[in-house]
């Protein structure tokens, strides 16, 4: 542990994980596995960084959230209630992460993106700037999301089925079923149209 490093209340750190810098863990948190807090990183309340996860810079982790595997929470990010950050997923800037918002695979969320509710994060999608993801919508593939406007989210009244139009890379579009990739030619014409109309440069 780090000289100036913390662990204080009922905050446990395993044998092989790190707490180092003027990182300090407290309260319930748990920090296990191979894991990493440092810098000025805070972990606390019963939040838990496990496997090879790192928590750096002035990055805080609180709530009920979970950092696992290769995931990597950095700058002044802050992750809290019980979201979720896997895989080898990055959360950076002043990115906000809350409610049981879940960032997975290679996914970077950054700048002063927000996500809440069930927002769920993944492949390699880029959230960053001022993107707002929210409620239930789902986000993958090749998404690059730098604001509200470039999510729109439709949900089918019969059977509560949510799908998820968002910008890529190239100024194209996707679409998520649920969380599963589909062809835009399944999407609803409501949704496509709801698009269109969000994208649409103003004049």
């Amino acid at each position: 542990m780090g000289k100036k490093a913390r662990v204080k209340g009922n905050a446990t750190v395993g044998s092989k994980a790190k707490v180092a810098g003027h990182a300090v863990v407290s309260g319930n948190a748990k920090i296990s596995g191979k894991s990493k807090v440092a810098g000025h990183a805070t972990v606390t309340d019963s939040a838990a960084v496990s496997g090879s996860a790192l928590v750096r810079g002035h990055a805080a982790v609180s709530g009920n959230a979970k950092v696992s595997d290769h995931a990597e929470i950095s700058g002044k990010a802050q992750v809290t209630d019980k979201a979720k950050v896997s895989g080898h997923a990055e959360v950076s800037g002043k990115a906000q992460l809350s409610e049981g918002a879940r960032v997975s695979g290679e996914a970077a969320v950054s700048g002063s993106a927000k996500l809440s509710g069930n927002a769920w994060v993944s492949g390699q999608a880029d959230v960053s700037d001022n993107a707002v993801v929210s409620g239930d919508s789902a986000i993958g593939g090749d998404a690059h999301v730098l604001k509200e406007s470039h999510v729109v989210t439709l949900t089918e009244p019969d059977n509560g089925v949510v799908w998820t139009a968002y910008r890529t890379r190239r100024g194209g579009r996707q679409v998520m079923r649920g969380h599963t990739l589909v062809e835009e030619s399944e999407a609803p014409d409501e949704l496509l149209k709801a698009t269109e109309k969000a994208w649409q440069p103003k004049t």
